[in-house]
């Protein structure tokens, strides 16, 4: 055959073949008939393939009649349609129910959960929301096997503790990093403003955010998930994505609830009655029950008794409205919402209001290009003096006064003896004769642009803003208790913050041969922060009728003073990971960080971090023998991360106001005000763990299992120098903490009827802390100011973060005791034996404030158009130093004292052994204070009903829910106080309580309508 002949054969056979190919087109949606733009078109057993366009619709040419098209997409199930020669293919993809095809936020990118090589816990907007709370702590608390939730108190906004894997450091912030729709937010108790008079009880930083208006929530917990964010992830990483429109008709969603609280528990204290017996029995003739300002006895039958728990606490308000109005044009997907929570204490007087809104658009300008920009802003004001803590005036606090005050008014002392001399003390004059109002919002807002220069390089850039302001103004008359002696005292404090991000990465992701997938990501970063601060305190109010409208009424200004602290950081990243079949996942990262919190040569810090997972259940040998097994996968990961959350400028002197002898005048000047160290550098966390992720029976049972241990060394420590250094502390890098333990969770799906499913999830966490080196001392003593037992713990070293030191309580000495004691005083235990008690030989530990497991327990049945939840959250094996006993075992006469203490005082009559006689409690730190801090709680009862589709087929509204939602019904505990959950301002002692504020017990009816 010559060449002529062959180029005319191949010339024929290729136009035949181009003839015979079959021009389809169609359009993808989902089962709600949004178009789905990105679907994988494929003419199966062939390499021929297209994608859908921003519409949805593709155009593919098929061979030949017989051709199967298969459509795949990342979340919904894979679907082959044969082709038998219709041209028009329009074809509808259900959402994949499968855990492994679930998308998940990590880092920089959105993975398959398949795919995750890190320990990662997610939970969906339907579980976050199902509570129907307006606080988003509270809607996930107990519910992320790992995370550690504990409200300081029951007040609406109220401050929280929040830990990943235990507390990393000993004296720098524990929180964990917040990413809300990629702008980073590190939770900041000092952005809250505060008085210190009454209390110093903190606001929730992140009260702002909706939790109704959130779509998923990520927690990195291993050091391979959170090295990607260095220093600002050694605590965590917590990736919050709110909700998205979608392309295709608007929808609206409103949600609106009414609800009642009450106190789930008040302090069972003596009645009036029994107080004049008790201070008779205590102190025989004494002046309150004998004698009156005249000199006559007491008549009590025309004073007036009263019950200040009752009067003070109510039955509480509650409303939450929220609006969202979410969709999407040819181009563009928009979404927005507002939202209203107004919320009356149990407290009178004492009000929380929130108010936000949210804003968020994605616009895909070309084939390359995609921009995006979202923004939340939202205000919050908290009124009324009825908050917890202990401050830096008395021993303080409404709550408390609710208690201890004695239930008998007497009108016959003046103010100086009412309020000086105390023989009686009104709590309502805190909640009348006094005013505070603390406003504070929070506005954070990103900008993105993603550039794809090709199908496997991705270029995006965000930048990101978040500014906070907080207001506080607070005023205590004359006529209030913490007014009195200063004729009136007023403080205004007003802080804001701003910070800015922005950050650059370029991503090269590909898959080779089909079997080799390579995702390379670089990146840089740069943030800087900004904190600024002005308050009065100012005394003396003469005209008292402005309050703190015009604290320039004052005549006194007890303190002033403005302050701003700046900090920057610098940031390089990258991170590969490689996956081979589908079945061995390898992930590398590693970041720099460079931060002016330290000094030029100690500046950078370097956080590497690697991990593997191996897929075995795409194994032949499980996939073809133990088809029950659908997910088998065995995770390791090892990496660093560090720690700078120190207060700016540590490393060097500061200067402070002096005056100086000279002449012998007093000459003003500068003098030293700390001690520099410039050799101080980041304090690292070193963190490995073994995972391990099991689903069975197409995921009816799905397991995750791991197990960590996190060294922390060169802790930044606040640590007490000789003296002769002129200083009482310097921040230094000494010590070592540990942190390691387990967590198990599971979900299953007991039942999965057409009309009937029942699904449960458990999840348990256990950790262990240990302090293993504190350099040059063996211990760090707990200070609490405020007037009560003030040294009430130590850090030690081989013990844990949280614990109490004191003397361990041995009874009460009784009539004839062999001690020559005094009968119905308090007895300690003689730990060393030489016949004396003393602070050096026969302290020891006497509790500790960490639990021994958390976790929680849901439940969910659905039938028909109904469904029921309920889920538990409980804490086992913690302990807490209930301070406030020493007042309510009668510390001071003039308070009022519990009905135990009462039942159970040693008297003549009543040898016991239990409580000491009235008036002998010793108020030195002892195991007589320490409770166990254990509880069960029914945290949430949900029922909702959803109006059948047919009822509203003739009407613009595509769905009506009904629900009615109970929390915190019941707590099983043998605590005494007003609640286990407990959370103090020193964090050194997070177990230490004086009364807290009651939480309440919320009943709660709304619906929710979609148009």
């Amino acid at each position: 055959m010559n060449k002529k002949r062959i180029i005319f054969l191949l010339t024929f056979l290729t136009f035949s073949w181009v003839n015979a190919q079959i021009n389809v087109s169609g359009k993808v949606t989902d089962t709600s008939g949004e178009v789905l733009p990105g679907v994988s078109v494929v003419i199966k057993g062939t390499s021929v393939g297209a994608v859908t366009n921003f519409d949805g619709e593709y155009t593919i040419n098929v061979p030949n009649n017989e051709s199967i098209l298969q459509f795949r997409f990342l979340g919904m199930k894979t679907k082959d349609v044969a082709f038998n020669g219709v041209r028009v293919l329009n074809v509808v993809l259900e959402e994949e129910q499968n855990r492994l095809n679930e998308i998940v936020i990590v880092g920089y990118s959105a993975v398959k959960k398949e795919d995750i090589t890190g320990s990662i816990s997610s939970i969906k907007d339907s579980l976050i929301a199902v509570n129907k709370t307006p606080n988003l702590f509270d809607a996930i608390q107990g519910r992320i096997a790992g995370v550690n939730i504990s409200s300081q108190s029951g007040e609406p906004g109220a401050g929280v503790s929040f830990n990943v894997r235990g507390s990393n450091s000993v004296f720098s912030a524990g929180s964990p990093l917040f990413i809300i729709d990629g702008v980073q937010i590190d939770i900041n108790e000092g952005e809250v403003a505060s008085a210190g008079v009454g209390s110093v009880a903190r606001m929730d930083p992140l009260a702002t955010i909706n939790p109704l208006d959130i779509e998923s929530l990520e927690v990195l917990k291993d050091a391979s998930a959170t090295a990607m964010f260095g220093s600002r992830g050694a605590n965590g990483v917590i990736i919050i994505t709110t909700k998205s429109g979608k392309k295709g008709k608007m929808s609206l969603e409103l949600t609106s609830s009414v609800g009642v609280s009450e106190a789930t528990k008040t302090i069972n204290i003596i009645n009036p009655d029994e107080y004049l017996i008790y201070r008779e029995l205590r102190d025989p003739g004494n002046s309150f029950t004998n004698i009156t300002t005249g000199g006559a006895p007491r008549d009590f039958s025309t004073l007036t008794s009263r019950n200040w728990q009752d009067e003070a606490l109510r039955t509480a308000m509650l409303q939450n409205h929220f609006l969202s109005v979410r969709g999407g044009l040819d181009k563009s997907n928009y979404s927005a919402s507002l939202g209203m929570v107004e919320q009356e204490g149990v407290i009178v007087n004492n009000n929380f209001r929130k108010y936000n809104g949210s804003f968020k658009i994605t616009h895909q300008q070309n084939d390359n290009l995609k921009l995006g920009f979202t923004i939340n802003s939202a205000m919050t004001e908290s009124t009324g003096v009825a908050n917890s803590g202990g401050g830096g005036d008395e021993f303080n606090g409404v709550v408390q006064f609710l208690v201890i005050a004695n239930p008998w008014e007497l009108p016959d002392l003046d103010d100086a003896e009412q309020f000086g001399n105390s023989n009686f003390i009104s709590p309502l004059s805190l909640i009348y004769e006094a005013k505070k109002k603390m406003k504070f919002t929070r506005t954070f807002g990103s900008l993105f642009a993603e550039y794809d220069f090709s199908k496997a390089i991705k270029f995006r850039t965000q930048a990101g803003a978040t500014f906070t302001g907080s207001k506080l103004q607070e005023f205590h008359s004359s006529n209030s208790l913490f007014g009195f002696r200063w004729n009136g005292r007023a403080v205004v404090r007003q802080v804001e913050s701003s910070s800015y991000n922005i950050s650059s990465t370029l991503r090269y992701m590909k898959t080779f041969n089909k079997k080799h997938w390579v995702n390379v990501l670089v990146g840089a970063e740069a943030a800087s922060y900004l904190w600024e601060s002005f308050f009065n305190d100012v005394t003396g109010f003469e005209n008292q009728s402005l309050g703190y409208n015009n604290i320039g009424l004052g005549q006194v200004f007890n303190d002033y003073g403005t302050s701003a602290l700046p900090s920057n950081r610098i940031s390089y990243f990258t991170s590969a990971n490689y996956t081979l079949k589908g079945k061995y996942l390898f992930t590398a990262n590693f970041r720099a960080d460079a931060s002016d919190r330290f000094g030029s040569q100690n500046r950078w810090g370097y956080f590497p971090g690697a991990a593997f997972a191996w897929n075995a259940h795409k194994e032949s040998f499980i996939k073809n023998n133990i088809p029950q097994i659908n997910q088998l996968k065995i995770r390791a990961s090892y990496g660093q991360t560090g720690n700078e959350r120190i207060p700016p400028f540590t490393f060097a002197g500061g200067m402070e106001n002096a005056f100086y002898a000279s002449n012998d005048n007093l000459s003003f000047g500068l003098a030293p005000s700390s001690l520099e160290n410039p050799d101080l550098k980041w304090e690292t966390t070193t963190q490995f763990d073994i995972g391990l992720d099991v689903g069975l029976f197409d995921d009816r049972i799905h397991l995750t299992a791991d197990y960590y241990n996190k060294q922390t060394t060169d802790m930044l420590i606040n640590a007490p120098v000789p003296a002769q250094s002129g200083f009482n502390s310097q921040w230094q890098n000494l010590g070592a903490l540990e942190n390691k333990g387990f967590e198990f969770s599971i979900s299953t799906v007991n039942i999965n009827k057409p009309n009937f499913k029942w699904t449960t999830d458990f999840n348990i966490s256990f950790n262990r802390n240990k302090v293993k080196d504190l350099g040059n001392v063996e211990f760090i003593p707990t200070i609490i100011n405020g007037g009560w037992i003030t040294n009430p713990g130590r850090v030690i070293v081989g013990e844990p973060v949280g614990i109490m030191y004191g003397y361990v309580f041995d009874g009460i000495h009784q009539t004839g005791n062999t001690q020559g004691a005094t009968p119905g005083t308090m007895k300690y235990k003689d730990l060393n034996g030489d016949g004396l008690i003393d602070d050096a030989n026969d302290r020891t530990v006497i509790g500790d404030s960490n639990p021994l497991h958390v976790g929680g327990f849901n439940n969910s049945f659905t039938m028909k158009n109904f469904t029921f939840s309920f889920f538990f959250q409980w804490s086992y094996g913690n302990e807490i130093f209930n301070a406030a006993k020493l007042r309510t075992n009668g510390l001071q006469p003039f308070m009022n004292i519990t009905r135990d203490y009462y039942e159970n005082a040693w008297t003549d009559q009543n040898q016991s052994n239990i409580a000491p006689a009235f008036g002998k409690i010793d108020q030195v730190p002892s195991s007589y204070f320490v409770e166990d801090g254990s509880f069960l709680r029914l945290k949430t009862v949900n029922l909702s009903y959803d109006l059948p589709k047919e009822a509203l087929k003739n009407s613009s509204i595509s769905g009506v829910s009904l629900f009615l939602s109970a929390n915190n019904l019941f707590t099983i505990t043998k605590y005494t106080g007003f609640d286990p959950e407990v959370v103090s301002n020193n964090s050194l002692l997070p177990g230490f309580e004086r009364f807290s504020y009651p939480r309440a017990r919320t009943i709660t009816l709304g619906l929710t309508v979609k148009l």
